[in-house]
């Protein structure tokens, strides 16, 4: 991205999924579905008349509530509840 969008406080359907590594596909199809990810919900948008922008300070606190993981062990066990 040319600028620095961390200073914006609206991005565009484009800048946002940049910002989240998705496309703006998908990120459109999540403000149908309410999920970004199977399980997942989309991040918050506003709708300004035909305009849909994404707070950035929305972006970055939806980020920040995913939950991180140091192996795909640690993803398997988070899904079924259990430890190994």
């Amino acid at each position: 991205m040319k600028d620095n969008i961390e200073h914006r406080q609206l991005l565009r359907e484009t800048e946002a999924a940049e910002f989240l590594g998705v496309s703006p596909g998908q990120l459109r199809l999540s403000r149908h579905t309410g999920e970004l990810f199977k399980g997942v919900p989309a991040p918050k948008f506003l709708k300004m008349g035909k305009a849909i922008r994404y707070p950035y300070a929305n972006l970055d606190n939806w980020l920040m509530s995913r939950e991180e993981f140091q192996s795909n062990n640690d993803v398997r066990l988070q899904r079924t509840g259990g430890a190994s």
